[in-house]
């Protein structure tokens, strides 16, 4: 059985992470071959093409959305797959608009999907609009956390929806990152509070510098990541004359090295669908404190002294926790690592893959 991973590829966010992982996981399955169509020249076309997995490029900026549905189209027909598995909206769209419903199978992964009082009305008509098409020509959905599902099947219905977590990432050495102290500065022993992803307003980084200039502390605030926000936040930083503790290390291909080296990972999302970055705090034997949103739930439990879960919003019960946790490092790290044993046997890439790949079989048939 052939699949077609279509993505956009220029991004290195959670959905491409998980996106080179269903393909390695994939192509272990007795029967099955991967192939993927990017909009985009990126580091998941590196990935995938290291991996062995042939890659097709669409170049988006070179077409309309229209020509690029048509160059989907053309393409998907040329290589004849059993079945279309698409992620992110505009993706999702071009699929859904390329796919002939009754010639193959249609499955799209929802990473995320924030609620109505988040993002503006024009917005969320696009996504649901975006949604129901892929309804409409026979797509199979995937939610990553059990929230996501609840809220798909209030609209898809229940038998269309399908909860499969995401899968725990490798890690790679972290002596290949350099040393964060010494690239800013700072004293080998002082403790780190991290934060990774987007530099955008649901990913939080404005509520991390907020706790950065409350904390009494005299740890170092790193953000990994850059985003529309970055321009704000770094200015930010310098008005309140936080330069001595906060410091941006940008974009990271890798950054699963750099979180081996955090005391504690921040995660202060307004949403999240399964956040990817919370596997690689696990697979690092990292603590974490997080706003209990979304799918982070999912994740975190089981976790012990080595994770806090914050309600949302609550700017200082988040910092409170972030100084508990420095203050008592020893036994949060212990606790950590038995939260990475249980994380690990609940997230692994094997048991996942054999559940996509039976998305995928009732996708093919159902075509």
């Amino acid at each position: 059985m052939k699949i077609v991973h279509i993505a956009s590829g220029d991004g290195w966010g959670g959905a491409e992470q998980v996106v080179a992982l269903l393909a390695e996981g994939t192509s272990t399955l007795p029967g099955f071959s991967v192939e993927a169509l990017l909009f985009n020249e990126g580091r998941l076309a590196d990935v995938l093409r290291k991996d062995g997995v042939p890659v097709h490029i669409i170049p988006e900026s070179e077409h309309s959305f229209l020509k690029l549905v048509l160059a989907t189209r053309r393409w998907l027909e040329n290589r004849q797959p059993d079945v279309v598995h698409a992620h992110r909206y505009k993706e999702i769209l071009a699929a859904a608009l390329a796919v002939r419903p009754s010639r193959r199978g249609f499955v799209i992964t929802l990473h995320g999907l924030e609620p109505s009082t988040q993002i503006a009305p024009t917005q969320m008509v696009l996504i649901w609009t975006t949604l129901i098409v892929a309804r409409l020509v026979g797509a199979r959905f995937v939610a990553v956390s059990d929230e996501l599902a609840r809220r798909l099947r209030r609209v898809m219905g229940r038998a269309r929806v399908t909860q499969i977590r995401n899968p725990m990432p490798t890690v790679g050495d972290a002596e290949a990152a350099p040393d964060v102290r010494r690239r800013f500065g700072w004293d080998s022993s002082r403790p780190l509070v991290g934060f990774v992803g987007r530099l955008e307003h649901v990913k939080g980084p404005d509520v991390f510098l907020d706790i950065s200039a409350r904390a009494q502390t005299d740890a170092g605030f790193v953000l990994i990541g850059g985003g529309s926000l970055e321009p704000e936040l770094v200015a930010r930083v310098a008005a309140g004359r936080l330069a001595n503790r906060v410091a941006f290390l940008g974009e990271a291909p890798n950054a699963a090295a750099y979180i081996r080296q955090f005391d504690v990972l921040a995660l202060p999302s307004r949403h999240e669908g399964l956040p990817l970055v919370l596997l690689e705090a696990a697979a690092s034997e990292v603590p974490v404190v997080a706003f209990d949103v979304g799918g982070v739930r999912e994740v975190l439990d089981q976790g012990g002294a080595a994770v806090r879960l914050i309600p949302p919003g609550n700017v200082d019960a988040f910092r409170l926790a972030l100084e508990e946790v420095l203050r008592d490092r020893e036994p949060a790290r212990r606790d950590a690592r038995r939260w990475a044993e249980s994380v690990r046997s609940r997230f692994n890439l094997a048991t996942i893959t054999a559940r996509y790949g039976d998305v995928y079989r009732i996708a093919a048939r159902r075509a």
